[in-house]
């Protein structure tokens, strides 16, 4: 709680504070405006981009409807049965005349384009000259039709009754026309044109409002923003909120007037439409930035309030305790702050001390001593200031050859490095150790000769296999001139970023990298399609591109790190396009845990790839077990369903299940144990039996019902089926019973 007593400190300590505090605060709150303007300019900038996006996303949208409405009034125009009821004059003045079948199965083709196309909420087809309209619920006589929709009764000169140009329609959104009972929908009016570009009828097009917002607000994929669509007159068609007719004029001048919202217009369809965000909602958003802003600038201010003490106290508060501690009672009444030269003295008679000294030098020598090591190993420091100092430290070089090894381990202490250096020393072999990173530390091995050094390496080797096998020995090559430690130090240390194929090797030397030729393997490219691979379920592309992968990253029992977390980076990619596109999982944990400083890092890497593969060519299995069962039902059942038809054949199964005739008659002999003719003549002659022997019919009439055009061919048939003609055949069977 010493910082709410904040008047009980001196005056001196106040100003300190004071000081730190304010450059404190008005360096963050610079540092916080620059943010905040930078924030609100990539706001506003990202809000128009997502605006001008969602309204040319908008438009095309509305372009893309009125394109399927004209492909759905060409669909339409193909109907036979609409063909053959317009050419029918007998019925121009009463379609109660009309065959009741015919109407139905023209009803039905429209139920079926409905059914096609989402958009459409009702189709109705209006012949020329015709005084019936046939919908997707029934037909009307045209007097129903237009009072259901315009509450009026329909003239020769209605707009809605004659034929339109090519590629032009007529459009009447809900609620535009007050004098009249506008549809419950907006209304598409095309012309329906036949195989020869007749126009012989007008196709009313009901679009469904709410199927149109929900298929524009999947395509904008942002609840907050607002969206409009109007006709080219203004006519509101669809909207994110509700607009009352007396608002729309006024709705529409709004949003052209307003920056807030972006506008693009169908090229094809003309229609306007508007996309953007309220003022409130821009409002709110500016709002919610400016708090969240000013409340991390007061959590920073009481932040810096604990540091700004927290370091004041620090620096302070030592010399203002060792001050109190050695001035007279007379001279804390005199000043309470203390003056300067007695601070002064204080100090200067601490270091007068020589056994103090000593003692200080005696604490901190491990610590200078390794900081002035590493500033000899790494070169941040002239090694013409380094040494002079190291030899006052006690530390000299009075050998010739020196060699650096780095060491990967899980703890780097000064107490196990220290027993591993003292370990290595002989007569002719000195070791100085350094720590430089939480797991990772250097020994400086010198000695007389090249050989000594590696001796020594060696040695170090072993005693790390036997109080530590987990740890990795990186050396570098042996140098003769202290001004090469830097590239020595360097060596040892890249060759840790590298892993011997053998999982029981424990050491890699700078030699052996060099020697590799790994230094100058580039990333194998081989690894690009398996995400592809994985997405396909192509298992034995995949498997194939890692095989070589691994082959190709290996180089005389090196391998680098780099090259492995990339290949886990790729296969992490490539399961999870898997799983969206094929829907396998796969189980990320283990590979997400994987590193390359674990034990027999290269081969768990191999086993969890071909697991994935495994996953990936199991999965692809059951589904091409799944579809050869869904496709054999689905034949069996087509062959059930058309098994007497005089047109069965090969070539019309292939067409049908888009396969090759080959593949169909495979398939069948699968199913079936038999091949395609020998199937159908069987069951055609079983079925032939069950009528010689239950019905009276004629042969010629059972040969027709069984699928043979020829009674002939069928004669032909049963006696070679069964052995005897059709007509003894039905004879045998009534003399039996």
């Amino acid at each position: 709680m010493k910082v709410f007593h904040f008047f009980r400190h001196s005056h001196t300590y106040r100003r300190m504070f004071l000081h730190n505090y304010a450059q404190y605060a008005a360096s963050s709150l610079l540092l916080l405006l620059a943010a905040g303007l930078f924030i609100f300019y990539q706001d506003s900038h990202t809000v128009r981009n997502n605006t001008l996006q969602a309204a040319a996303n908008l438009a095309y949208y509305a372009d893309d409807q009125l394109a399927a409405c004209q492909k759905l009034s060409a669909s339409v125009g193909q109907s036979e049965r609409l063909l053959n009821l317009s050419v029918n004059t007998a019925t121009d003045l009463d379609f109660s005349l009309l065959d009741s079948t015919t109407l139905f199965a023209a009803q039905h083709d429209l139920v079926s384009a409905k059914a096609l196309n989402r958009f459409a909420a009702t189709l109705g087809v209006y012949l020329y000259n015709k005084q019936y309209v046939i919908s997707d619920y029934g037909t009307l006589t045209l007097d129903s039709f237009y009072q259901s929709i315009f509450n009026m009764s329909p003239t020769v000169y209605s707009e809605y009754l004659r034929p339109l140009g090519s590629g032009s329609f007529l459009f009447l959104p809900r609620g535009s026309v007050e004098e009249t009972g506008t549809p419950l929908h907006p209304l598409i009016v095309l012309s329906v044109i036949d195989g020869h570009s007749t126009r012989y009828g007008n196709l009313f097009i009901f679009l469904d409002e709410k199927q149109m917002q929900e298929d524009i607000e999947h395509l904008l994929n942002n609840k907050d923003m607002e969206y409009y669509l109007f006709a080219g007159e203004g006519q509101l068609i669809v909207s994110s909120r509700e607009v009352h007719p007396e608002e729309l004029p006024h709705t529409f001048f709004r949003l052209k007037n307003n920056d807030n919202y972006q506008a693009n217009t169908g090229k094809y369809s003309g229609w306007i439409a508007y996309a953007g965000y309220s003022e409130n909602y821009l409002r709110q958003r500016l709002y919610s930035k400016l708090w969240f802003l000013a409340g991390f600038w007061l959590s920073l201010l009481l932040l810096g309030l604990f540091m700004t003490h927290t370091i004041c106290r620090k620096n302070y508060a030592p010399i203002r305790e060792l001050a109190f501690i050695v001035s007279s009672p007379e001279e804390r009444i005199k000043d309470e702050d203390m003056e300067y030269e007695v601070l002064k003295s204080i100090i200067t008679s601490i270091f007068k001390d020589k056994s103090l000294l000593e003692e200080q030098l005696l604490i901190y020598r491990p610590l200078l001593v390794n900081s002035m090591l590493l500033e000899l190993l790494e070169g941040t420091e002239p090694r013409t200031e380094v040494l002079p100092g190291l030899k006052k430290l006690g530390i000299e070089f009075p050998y010739s050859h020196h060699m650096c090894c780095c060491i990967l381990t899980a703890c780097a202490s000064q107490d196990f490095l220290r027993n591993l250096a003292q370990a290595i020393q002989s007569d002719e072999t000195g070791c100085l150790y350094a720590t430089f990173r939480k797991r990772f530390g250097i020994f400086l091995i010198s000695a007389s000769s090249p050989e000594k050094c590696r001796e020594a390496g060696t040695k170090l080797l072993n005693l790390l296999d036997e109080v530590n096998p987990d740890a990795f020995l990186g050396i570098s090559d042996v140098v003769d001139d202290l001004e090469q430690l830097g590239s020595a130090c360097q060596q040892s240390r890249s060759a840790l970023e590298y892993l011997p194929s053998n999982p029981t090797s424990r050491s890699i030397s700078w030699s052996q990298i060099t020697e590799s030729g790994i230094l100058r393997l580039s990333l194998p490219p081989y690894l690009a399609a398996l995400s592809n691979a994985f997405g396909a379920g192509q298992y034995t592309e995949a498997r194939n591109s890692l095989n070589l992968y691994f082959q190709s990253v290996t180089r005389y029992g090196l391998v680098k790190k780099r090259h492995l977390t990339h290949a886990k980076d790729q296969l992490l990619a490539a399961m999870s396009r898997a799983e969206k596109e094929q829907g396998l999982y796969f189980n990320p944990v283990p590979l997400n845990a994987w590193t390359p400083e674990q034990p027999e890092a290269l081969e768990c890497l191999r086993e969890l790839a071909a697991l994935a593969c495994d996953k990936l060519e199991q999965g692809t299995l059951e589904s091409k077990e799944q579809k050869m069962l869904h496709s054999a039902q689905s034949l069996t059942d087509y062959l059930q369903l058309h098994l007497y038809d005089e047109d069965l054949s090969l070539g019309k199964l292939a067409d049908t299940f888009q396969m090759s005739e080959s593949s169909i008659s495979r398939r069948i002999k699968q199913i079936t144990d038999c091949n395609f003719l020998d199937y159908v003549n069987r069951k055609r002659i079983e079925y032939a039996c069950s009528l010689l022997s239950e019905t009276d019919e004629s042969v010629n009439d059972i040969s027709k019902a069984c699928g043979y055009v020829n009674d002939i061919t069928f004669r032909r048939l049963f006696k070679k089926y069964m052995g005897i003609t059709p007509g003894d055949y039905r004879r045998k069977e009534e003399a039996s019973h």
